[in-house]
C-alpha cells in the first residue's frame, strides 16, 4: 500500500512555495527543516539530495496536470482550453508566485542534469497538450484556422502564459497574466 507521508508532503510543500517565491538555489535541507519543525537529518531520509528533491516538486506537478489533462479529455475543446488556461491561476497564483518549473530558468546552468530533464518533461506535456487541444478543436470547427501550425501556436502560447505570469510577480497585479491569457485564448479559438 502506498501511503502519503505527511512529513515528505510537508517538505515538497515548502521546497516548491520557496521555489516559486524565491529560487531554487534558496531551497536548503536546514531551511526546510526549521521550516516544519524537523531535524535537517530528517530531511535526509525522505530526499537523500537537493537534485532528488529538484526532481519530486516536477514529478509531483507532472503528475497533478497529466490528472488534471485527463479529467477534461472528453469535453468540448473550448472548454479544454478554458480549463487548462485557468490552469495556471489555479495551480501558481499569478501575481503572487512563478510557475515552478519555470523558476529554475534563472539559475538553469546550475540546476542538476536530472532536475532539467524532468523539466523538459513537463514543458513538453504543456506544449503537447495545447497542441492536441488546439488540432482537436480545428479538427471540430471550434477553433478557427490559422497560418501558424498548432505546434507554433502552442509554442507561443506557452511562452506568452509564462511572461504573463513573470510580469505580474513584478508588478504584483494579475493584470498582466490575464491580458496575456486573454491574448492567447483569442489567438487559439479566433485565429
Amino acid at each position: 500500500m502506498n501511503s502519503v507521508n505527511p512529513t515528505k508532503t510537508a517538505l515538497l510543500n515548502l521546497a516548491q512555495e520557496l521555489l516559486q517565491t524565491k529560487s531554487f538555489s534558496s531551497v536548503s535541507f536546514q531551511t526546510l527543516a526549521s521550516g516544519i519543525g524537523i531535524k535537517k537529518g530528517s530531511v535526509y531520509y525522505h530526499f537523500k539530495t537537493k537534485e532528488d528533491l529538484g526532481e519530486a516538486i516536477v514529478e509531483r506537478l507532472t503528475t497533478m496536470l497529466q490528472q488534471s489533462l485527463l479529467d477534461i479529455q472528453h469535453e468540448p475543446s473550448q472548454i479544454q482550453l478554458k480549463i487548462y488556461l485557468s490552469w495556471f491561476e489555479k495551480h501558481i497564483e499569478a501575481a503572487q508566485k512563478l510557475c515552478p518549473a519555470a523558476s529554475f530558468a534563472a539559475t538553469w546552468d546550475a540546476v542538476p542534469e536530472g532536475t532539467k530533464l524532468k523539466v523538459q518533461k513537463l514543458y513538453n506535456l504543456h506544449q503537447n497538450s495545447l497542441i492536441r487541444i488546439i488540432q482537436n478543436g480545428r479538427d471540430s470547427g471550434e477553433f478557427a484556422l490559422s497560418s501558424q501550425s498548432p505546434k507554433e501556436l502552442a509554442v507561443l502560447v506557452f511562452a506568452l502564459l509564462q511572461g504573463g505570469l513573470v510580469s505580474s510577480r513584478v508588478s504584483q497585479t494579475k493584470y498582466e497574466f490575464e491580458a496575456c491569457k486573454a491574448q492567447a485564448s483569442q489567438m487559439i479559438v479566433k485565429g
